[in-house]
């Protein structure tokens, strides 16, 4: 499985460095398309708060870099001080235990794996992915499915969302008489609206540039709404400000936080950037009154329930090698082309015979005679070579036996 990984992350590299290698929605496409046109191999680019992920054919790990450096106008030099790179079967194992959560800020955190599935998503959708990345991200997919089934690492797990409410409730006493804004109704945002709507605020407001993807996320809360551009006009009637965009540049600054503390006559404000690149001005976490975490803060905090699954977290890491160990084992002794195109030759049967059956169904053949016809060509079909190497060699009896678990 020729597939490498070259990235960044909380844990190799400096905030300020992960927010100029952010690809947000705007440039993720055409930065894919470059990378094809430069490299001719399929590509998969994982851009979230807390990592930046290539993932491709393309084995060199100077020549990723380069691209990166020049991608996103990053010096070279600085950015080798802090990537890492793997490869094969070293890779697959990083992949999935970033799939799982193992390799998040948060321990177990469930969302990483959603935003790995978009990622692919992204360049399946723009034919920007090839043979080895498919059967690459299955794995992963796979083994990220069965360490959260059979293990613990994402029961009761310290998430953001929830971290974020137990300040608010040890600042506050309670939400219940609190009004929140959101700011921003993408994923991350989406799944804190969720978990604080539970606990039913006063007042939730959902912000977003466009209206409609607001009023989806505001229907699922009872919530709210309005656009982005109104924030500066409201922000004084929330006690709590929670923001998630994709914004390049802060949308919440201090001038408009300042105006808002003096008309709410210093009621205190808790704020709450989960953005990378950030969405809120730093300044104004210095002002009196105003309570600022970002995604960093929150994740610091959240790690003092780590130590609770340290023994799931070990866990994990063995299922993951057994079935990375497995995986590379089989692959050595498998016959990989005979899978291939046996798996090919059945698909290619069935979809001939399911083609025959649509067009005798809109031709007006009853269901019933189009079902018994269509079963009784796929066994015609599929029986067709074994029956005849059985008749040309007697000595083929017993393979096919064994194959289909065949009793005397």
């Amino acid at each position: 499985m020729k597939v490498s990984v070259l990235g960044i992350n909380h844990k190799t590299a400096p905030i300020s460095l992960r927010n100029q290698l952010v690809f947000n929605q705007d440039i993720l496409v055409h930065s894919l398309e470059n990378f094809k046109h430069t490299f001719k191999c399929g590509v998969v680019i994982l851009s979230t708060c807390n990592r930046t992920e290539i993932y491709s054919s393309e084995i060199s790990q100077k020549n990723l870099e380069k691209w990166l450096s020049k991608q996103c106008n990053v010096n070279l030099q600085i950015l080798r001080k802090y990537t890492y790179f793997f490869t094969e079967e070293n890779a697959l194992n990083h992949s999935s235990a970033v799939g799982s959560g193992l390799d998040s800020m948060i321990i177990g955190e469930p969302q990483i794996l959603g935003q790995m599935k978009q990622a692919f998503k992204v360049s399946e959708n723009s034919n920007l992915v090839d043979k080895n990345l498919v059967n690459f991200f299955a794995k992963v997919f796979e083994f990220a499915k069965i360490i959260r089934n059979k293990t613990q690492i994402g029961t009761n797990s310290t998430t953001i969302a929830s971290t974020a409410l137990k300040l608010i409730n040890q600042l506050f006493g309670t939400i219940e008489s609190l009004s929140i804004l959101f700011i921003g109704a993408g994923e991350m945002n989406e799944l804190c609206a969720k978990y604080f709507a539970k606990s039913i605020p006063k007042k939730i407001m959902v912000a977003n540039r466009t209206l409609e993807k607001a009023s989806t996320l505001a229907k699922k809360i009872n919530a709210e709404c309005c656009l982005i551009s109104d924030v500066n006009s409201i922000i004084k009637n929330y006690d709590v400000v929670i923001s998630c965009t994709g914004s390049q540049l802060p949308i919440i600054g201090l001038g408009m936080v300042e105006e808002a503390i003096k008309l709410r006559k210093h009621q205190p404000m808790f704020f709450i950037d989960l953005a990378v690149p950030a969405d809120i001005e730093k300044e104004i976490g210095d002002l009196d009154d105003i309570f600022l975490y970002n995604l960093e803060d929150l994740a610091n905090i959240a790690k003092e329930g780590i130590n609770l699954r340290k023994n799931e977290l070990e866990k994990a890491f063995n299922l993951l090698k057994e079935m990375v160990d497995e995986f590379v084992q089989n692959k050595k002794t498998s016959n990989v082309p005979l899978t291939i195109a046996l798996k090919q030759f059945f698909n290619n049967t069935q979809e001939i015979e399911l083609k025959k059956a649509l067009k005798d169904i809109k031709n007006g053949v009853s269901a019933e005679e189009v079902c018994e016809k269509l079963s009784r060509n796929l066994t015609k079909k599929l029986l067709h070579y074994p029956t005849k190497a059985i008749n040309q060699d007697s000595g083929q009896a017993k393979i096919i036996k064994t194959m289909f678990n065949l009793k005397d």
